[in-house]
């Protein structure tokens, strides 16, 4: 509960100063905060209308993995997306990077 609260303040802290968390975060940081924390919570961040896919009208788009979690597509700029895998407790477990801008 710690750890979550003080993940929480940090992300806000970046997008109060700057804006858009994964514009200002080398990529692979904003992955590594993002590892075993609840979907529902990324959700609630990509929701807000600074977020990349608010600004370009992404639609929300999963698919099932053969081991039986989900994948959660985010676009993170053109040609950049994280497939999130989350497990049944809707727990972010893993990734992968799909795109050309992905850096």
């Amino acid at each position: 509960m710690k750890y979550r609260l003080i993940m929480w303040w940090f992300i806000m802290l970046v997008f109060l100063s700057h804006g858009c968390l994964s514009q200002i975060v080398p990529l692979e940081e904003f992955i590594e905060a993002w590892k075993n924390q609840p979907l529902s919570e990324l959700k609630e961040v990509l929701a807000r209308p600074e977020s990349y896919p608010s600004r370009i009208g992404w639609k929300e788009k999963t698919y099932k993995l053969d081991n039986g979690n989900l994948a959660y597509i985010e676009p993170v700029r053109p040609d950049c997306f994280i497939h999130w895998e989350v497990d049944p407790a809707g727990i972010i477990i893993g990734y992968k990077t799909e795109g050309k801008r992905c850096y």
